[in-house]
């Protein structure tokens, strides 16, 4: 939105920008922030650090101690113990198996297979852990009788114990096959390599401690560092941007209003920069009100004054060719051919001076506006009821085929002078007949009223040549005009009423194509006027 005192030209001209800092330097702020952040992320990391280191000390000496090797290796001694336990176990029932009579009696029997298979079921029936015997020929590998009992268990191992038997001069063995379970050994085995670790882990204490710490040590520095990193970018989002908000202060405080910081972020800290280029807009635009106002303020004395020397001698000057013209006696048909002439010249002329003198007198005495609540859409109906395009072009032209059409869209309350407001609007559309009509061919004036954001917009625009952009900037200035007729008032006096309104006029392209000239004005719900001094 243009703001009040500035024309949608100037807004496009003026392009501020904040100051760039520079990206390599940390600034004061920046590093009073990145030491806290430091100061917050090392110090609990060096208490984390020895508690850690102790606990670490304490836990592996709890675990890793010469009493709890000394339970294992006892451990290990239990199972070596009941190992020996079953081996014996194994050769005392083979012994038995080898030393049972009826064996002896069944090897001396003439059917002695089928009597020593005999004795060997019942021997495998009557001992649960046999599960195979076998009797053989000492000097030979056949066997002379076999018994098996089947085993199905995966878990279970089995031990050969062969025993000599000599019967009646023969000689034989008997080979017991004793079954045990295999969790006893495996329970060893596991036990055997524990102990081994153990005492390694006993033996390198501080190297395991050390490597734990080191590791500890490293994954905690590795978490600082990445979140100092994060910290660093997230701090510099913000310092940054603080820093960017102290230099445009320092330049505002210099006099350089032509600076806006952008921001594309929606936190606290652009809120601050959206408030403090607001500030500035704000600051800039009452400055060029301000400014122009004084430039309108100088013109109207050099007005008043024009208006006094060219008034006082113009009746004089009227007076004394009147006077010239009545004593001539009539002799010389040529010279009073030419003073005729002469007289009529002079009195167009002193005409022409006292209407410029008028304008001069009323732009010098144009009072401050008289504000009061108003609804702008209703009023700028009622000011084109009484708009007549015939009544406003200049000498010489005619209005045919120009229209002026009213368009409102809604209730707009502001506060306004209605007669000085009028006064603007009735310039702004006479401008726009008195183009189209000059232009040819007829076209369309068209006052219009809407809302747009916080702001009443009058606007009066036409379908004629339009105005060049490099003209648009000074159209607002005192006696500059493009007419042939004209001092280049009238545009000043509209902005200076505009102004004082607390509003803003700009000069703008129209979407028909030709010219647009755009009031804002301050909605009387909305916002307090702005008034210029």
């Amino acid at each position: 939105m243009t703001e009040p005192g500035t024309t949608d030209a100037e807004a496009r001209t003026s392009k501020p920008s904040g100051p760039k800092p520079d990206n390599l330097r940390f600034g004061r702020f920046e590093r009073r922030v990145l030491a806290a952040m430091a100061a917050v992320a090392f110090l609990p990391a060096i208490a984390a650090l020895l508690l850690g280191r102790a606990a670490l000390h304490e836990v592996y000496q709890i675990g890793v101690n010469r009493r709890v090797l000394g339970t294992l290796e006892r451990s290990l001694e239990v199972h070596h113990e009941y190992l020996e336990n079953l081996r014996a176990s194994a050769q005392r029932t083979a012994t038995m198996v080898a030393s049972d009579a009826a064996l002896a009696d069944a090897l001396r029997s003439p059917d002695q297979a089928t009597a020593t298979r005999t004795v060997l079921d019942a021997d495998l029936t009557a001992i649960p852990d046999v599960s195979a015997i076998v009797v053989r020929a000492a000097d030979g590998d056949d066997e002379l009788a076999r018994v098996d009992r089947h085993v199905d268990d995966v878990e279970q191992l089995t031990r050969d114990e062969e025993r000599p038997i000599d019967v009646g001069g023969a000689h034989y063995v008997v080979t017991v096959t004793v079954r045990t379970p295999r969790e006893p050994f495996q329970a060893y085995l596991e036990a055997g390599e524990t102990i081994e670790v153990y005492r390694h882990l006993e033996a390198e204490a501080d190297y395991v401690q050390n490597f734990y710490l080191f590791a500890y040590i490293s994954l905690l520095l590795a978490a600082i560092v990445v979140a100092l990193a994060v910290g660093i970018v997230a701090a510099r989002r913000v310092t940054r941007r603080v820093v960017v908000l102290a230099e445009a202060t320092r330049k505002v405080g210099r006099g350089d209003l032509n600076i806006e910081i952008p921001t594309d972020e929606a936190d606290e800290v652009a809120e601050l920069v959206d408030a403090f280029n607001t500030m500035v807009r704000d600051i800039r635009s009452s400055r060029d009100r301000i400014e122009y106002l004084q430039r309108i303020g100088a013109w109207q004395e050099v007005a008043r004054r024009l208006a006094h020397e060219i008034k006082n001698p113009l009746t004089p000057i009227q007076l004394a060719v009147q006077e010239i013209h009545r004593k001539y006696d009539g002799s010389d048909p040529k010279f009073g051919k030419t003073l005729d002439d002469a007289k009529a010249i002079v009195e167009e002329e002193v005409e022409t001076l006292r209407r410029l003198v008028s304008e001069f007198s009323g732009f010098a005495r144009l009072p401050v506006p008289d504000v009061a609540p108003g609804e702008l859409s209703a009023l700028a109906t009622e000011w084109g009821r009484a708009m007549e395009p015939e009544g406003m072009v200049l000498e010489g032209q005619s209005a045919e085929g120009i229209s002026i059409d009213v368009r409102t869209q809604q209730p707009l309350p502001v506060m306004v002078d209605a007669q000085m407001l009028r006064r603007c609007a009735d310039n702004l559309v006479r401008n726009a007949v008195q183009a189209l009509a000059e232009h040819g061919g007829g076209g369309h004036v068209i006052l219009e009223t809407r809302k747009d954001d916080d702001d009443a917009i009058l606007e009066v625009r036409d379908d004629g040549p339009g105005v060049p952009d490099k003209m648009r900037e000074r159209v607002f200035d005192p006696y500059y005009t493009t007419k042939s007729e004209g001092t280049g008032l009238g545009l000043a006096i509209v902005k200076k009423i505009v102004l004082e309104h607390g509003g803003s006029i700009a000069c703008v392209s129209a979407p028909e194509g030709g010219a647009a000239f755009r009031i804002r004005l301050p909605l009387r719900s909305e916002r307090p006027i702005k008034r210029a001094s």
